[in-house]
């Protein structure tokens, strides 16, 4: 346009920059610029003696890969330094800017800054500044190298805009003769001379103190900034503050009117005693605290007393001489109200339980909660642990705290307490195969496997699944495979190779355990659970048992005969195996219940649960409904809702009551709920009995004070003879100990004649609150029998038919007569319980064998009732002697086809007492008079007694059993069969015979 001469006005004023910093541009960028009179009118910048500077040092820069950029920490620690400095002097954040043609510079600075808690001053890159500006600029140049290398400071519209972007005061830091010396074009050279004529060069950066200006201080690096901490100077500020003492500060530019000083100086004010202040000057005075002696109007003591506080209102801290309401001296201050004294003294109290308790006196007019342990002898032979409070003083006991030693149906040892019914085992399933493993609860019924079953061989496959019964039978083939020694394998065909070899460990293979180890033709097999090798007919005898035997058929997996681990995992024995498991899983059903059933309960309980508001407010019974799985706590359940129901129409009966009475039936229906809160979760026949008891008791008691509450509500004159008779009846009520039968029947006598003094139309005194109770099922002790049907059933207490009763499921006859089993009923296990040394009791999880027993006294016909599922209130248990006195002949055992008109027989004991002879075998076919059959042997010498078999279930922890000799010698006692169940430190058990005979004696 100026070209094709069109009229032009050139701009030749500046109304941004101060004089100092325009003559940097001229005539290096602008040929002409001119500066109004306004920018002349700028004041210096505060503290440093020029408003215009260039910075000189050789620091080096540095570089980053990341982001391919410079940075100079040496240029941004002193610019950061001097941003603190310009802030000090009184310039507020927002009047300094910080510049650099580098962003590897901008986030180095900012970082510093955050440091030191500046992070919102601003840092931008020369290019991201144009057409802004400020009243402080600082400007990093950044590039410091040897190699004269200055990358975008060559540009020299780069160069124009960070000169001329300051109002008042522009400072320049970076190593300019580096830069000078490097450009390729002599702008930095003009600059570089411009500077030096000028003065406005130099390597340290002169500051000035506004308050003393002769003293300066040069900063030549960061650290140079410590030496003025204030931003003045080293002298100090000694400025008259307003209280009149001076400022102990050094000399700071900023709060030059000390408005945010605290001066430091005592306080010199005094209170009216003459007392000084003891905080600072700056800080207000407090009451005085200075102690001084005061008489005390109330009681007339003298007393220390803080100076500012009046005698009347100091609570005297003399000790109290007063006496409580109970004799005893009060242990408070004098100052202090003896009503809110509570007295410590150590009491003895005796409680309505008729213990007698020490406590602190004040405590006497509480209920206090009986902590005497109960020691009370419970059904199952232990003694109670629980308190005398927990046990409602006798009456309501809690469950058994012992452990239970139980072992359960999958092998495993029960890990809770004593209880009649052991929960479901929680371990992890053990239960796998060569397709897949079971990943439930062991107590949990496992999901069948339905790959194809992979077990086969040479001569044999099974065409069935995985978890059906195989239909191969077990191959008796040499295996013709070879071991790493190169020897011939002395396994089966199909079967697992066992590690020894018939050369290798020849000793270890031939030791005698069955009886036909050292054959030259013996085969081996080894067990995949615990890894031991043994004869294979003697293992298959092991496994499949007796064929004639007549005693009971167990539940149970069988162990190893070495070291009883259970045997879970052998192809061969498949059919053993699943036929065991098979009778575990109905027996879990049978326990749990099926899903239908479990259902159809909940729904019944919830129904019952919502007709009641008393039981809806029951806290978590809904959620423990729904988060029921077997149907045994379904009927904890229900006897839970029964007791609650039966405790809220007493609760409504109390209400008619006066207020003194309702209290009383209150307390002890309260006393009754926690117990239930506390036991919610099962119930033993035992606390069934007993708290169905109590609330029978609490029943009497509401109808004696309704009727009596009702005469006095009608203000009728009540007969001397019915108030005598009354406090009888609620004398036999308040006591503490249990309410039984006896006392009940005593009571009713009682309550006959208060009806004929006291009649009333809608309440006899002799009703009492009937509690339904759903009895729990029996699955913790006695015998499992099926009946003709196949259905499973259990006889509780000692596990022996005494009686004949009714199949619950179909209707056919089960039990028997006299301890024996009616012919079409089948014993499936007999598991014993396990007690304390001197005496046992059977129990379900724990005996392998049902062995006869033998008793001292003659059975009665009506201790073992059987019937699965035994009322609480049925007979106690039979007591049949288990432990036959030492030198007392060995009772005979039960032969399994008895003669005509002979005795019932004698079951031996499971517990034998020392030096007591063992029970003699009992004969498939016994005659009259004629001895126990000898059992063969391998290698029979004369006179030799019979071997004995060895129980294929031992306890866990039990030690190995020995191994008996091959050749018995004369005369020589028979080897002792591991006991399944040995107690502790017991001496490790003897092996069995090579040939074992069916009913052998224990």
């Amino acid at each position: 346009m100026i070209n094709n001469q069109i009229p032009y006005v050139q701009l030749l004023y500046q109304h941004r920059m101060r004089p100092e910093i325009s003559q940097l541009l001229v005539p290096l960028f602008y040929k002409q610029l001119k500066d109004h009179e306004a920018v002349a009118e700028y004041e210096q910048i505060k503290g440093v003696e020029s408003s215009v500077f260039f910075i000189q040092h050789t620091a080096a820069e540095s570089h980053s890969a990341d982001s391919e950029s410079y940075s100079n920490k040496f240029e941004a620690s002193f610019l950061v330094s001097l941003s603190r400095y310009l802030l000090e002097q009184g310039y507020n954040k927002s009047q300094v800017t910080i510049l650099t043609p580098y962003h590897g510079q901008v986030l180095k600075i900012r970082a510093l800054l955050r440091s030191r808690d500046m992070g919102d001053m601003a840092v931008h890159a020369v290019d991201d500044f144009q057409g802004e500006e400020n009243d402080i600029v600082l400007l990093s140049l950044v590039r410091s190298n040897r190699e004269g290398r200055i990358g975008f400071l060559q540009d020299k519209n780069r160069l124009c805009v960070a000169f001329s972007r300051a109002r008042k005061g522009f400072y320049c830091i970076g190593n300019l003769a580096s830069i000078a010396a490097g450009s390729n074009s002599n702008l930095w050279k003009d600059i570089l001379r411009l500077l030096k004529r000028k003065k406005l060069m130099g390597e340290g950066l002169t500051l000035m103190c506004q308050n003393h200006p002769d003293t300066k201080t040069v900063v030549n690096e960061s650290s140079d900034f410590s030496k003025i901490p204030d931003g003045g100077c080293t002298l100090q500020c000694q400025a008259r503050l307003e209280c009149g003492h001076p400022c102990t500060r050094r000399c700071h530019p900023s709060d030059r009117d000390h408005s945010l000083y605290f001066c430091q100086f005592p306080c010199s004010k005094l209170c009216e005693l003459n007392h000084r202040c003891p905080r600072k000057c700056k800080e207000p005075c407090e009451p005085c605290s200075v102690e001084v002696e005061k008489v005390i109007p109330k009681c007339g003591h003298l007393q220390t007393v803080p100076c500012h506080m009046p005698a009347d209102h100091w609570l005297c801290q003399e000790p109290c001489k007063q006496l409580l309401e109970c004799k005893h001296p009060c242990t408070r201050r004098c100052g202090e109200a003896c009503s809110t004294c509570r007295c410590k003294e150590m009491i003895d109290v005796t409680l309505p339980c008729s213990h007698v308790m020490r406590t602190e006196c004040y405590k006497q007019k509480m209920p206090l909660s009986c902590l005497e342990t109960c020691k009370q002898k419970l059904e199952c032979g232990h003694h109670c642990k629980g308190n005398c409070y927990e046990c409602v003083q006798g009456r309501l006991h809690v469950h058994c705290r012992n452990k239970c030693t139980r072992v359960l149906l999958c092998s495993h040892q029960c890990q809770e307490s004593c209880f009649e019914n052991c929960p479901p085992c929680k371990r992890k399933c053990p239960n796998k195969c060569r397709h897949s493993h079971c990943d439930k609860r062991c107590g949990e019924i496992c999901f069948p496997c339905i790959q194809p079953c992979s077990w086969k061989c040479r001569h044999y496959r099974c065409t069935q699944l995985c978890s059906e019964r195989c239909n191969r039978p077990r191959c008796n083939e040499p295996c013709q495979k070879s071991l790493k020694c190169s020897h011939p394998c002395a396994g089966l065909c199909g079967e697992p190779c066992p590690p020894k070899c018939r050369t290798c460990h020849r000793d270890e293979l031939a030791e005698i355990f069955f009886g036909d180890e050292d054959e030259p033709e013996a085969r081996f097999v080894v067990l995949e659970d615990c890894g031991h090798v043994l004869e294979v007919r003697g293992l298959d005898r092991w496994m499949d048992g007796e064929p004639d035997n007549a005693q009971a058929q167990h539940v149970q997996l069988k162990v190893c005969p070495k070291c009883a681990t259970p045997i879970q995992h052998n192809t061969r024995y498949n059919n053993v195996i699943k036929a065991i498991q098979q009778k575990i899983k109905e027996i879990k059903l049978k326990i749990q219940g099926t899903r239908e059933e479990l259902e159809a309960g909940k729904q019944r309980l919830l129904l019952q649960l919502n007709s009641d508001r008393d039981l809806v407010a029951w806290m978590g019974m809904e959620r423990s409904i729904m988060n029921t799985v077997s149907r045994q706590s379904l009927l904890d359940l229900e006897n839970t809702l029964n007791f609650f129901a039966s405790l809220s129409r007493l609760k409504q009966q109390a209400r008619k009551c006066t207020v003194a009475r309702e209290r009383n039936l209150k307390r002890k229906i309260e006393a009754v709920e926690h117990w239930i809160g506390r036991n919610r979760h099962a119930f033993t026949a035992q606390q069934l009995r007993e708290c169905r008891n109590e609330i029978k008791r609490i029943s009497y008691l509401g109808n004696i004070f309704e009727r009596l509450s009702g005469y006095e509500n009608k203000q009728a004159s009540l007969p001397t003879e019915a108030v005598a008779l009354a406090n009888e009846a609620i004398g036999i009520l308040q006591r503490q100990d249990p309410f039984t039968q006896s006392r009940e029947e005593s009571l009713q006598r009682v309550l006959e004649k208060i009806d004929e003094w006291l009649p009333a139309a809608e309440l006899q005194l002799s009703e009492a609150e009937r509690v339904m109770i759903t009895e729990a099922m029996q699955f913790g002790r006695g015998h499992w029998y099926r009946c003709p049907q196949g259905h499973l059933y259990t006889i509780g207490e000692c596990g022996r038919p005494m009686q004949q009763s009714s199949c619950p499921e179909c209707g056919a006859t089960i039990g028997g007569q006299n301890h024996a089993l009616t012919q079409d009923n089948v014993a499936d296990d007999q598991i014993l319980e396990s007690a304390s040394a001197q005496e046992r009791e059977p129990r379900l999880q724990d005996s392998i064998l049902a062995l006869p027993r033998s008793c001292d006294q003659p059975w009665s016909p009506t201790c073992c009732p059987p019937s699965p599922h035994p009322q609480p209130d049925s007979s106690p248990p039979c007591r049949c002697s288990p432990h036959p006195q030492p030198g007392s002949p060995p009772p005979a055992s039960p032969s399994p086809h008895p003669q005509p008109d002979s005795p019932p027989p004698a079951s031996p004991s499971p517990h034998p007492q020392p030096d007591s002879p063992p029970p003699a075998s009992p004969s498939p076919h016994p005659q009259p008079d004629s001895p126990p059959p000898a059992s063969p042997s391998p290698h029979p010498q004369p006179d030799s007694p019979p071997p004995r078999l060895p129980s294929p279930h031992p306890q866990p922890d039990s030690p190995p059993p020995r191994l008996p000799s091959p050749h018995p010698q004369p005369d020589s006692p028979p080897p002792r069969l591991p006991s399944p169940h040995p107690q502790p430190d017991s001496p490790p058990p003897r092996l069995p015979s090579p040939h074992p005979q069916p009913d052998s004696p224990i």
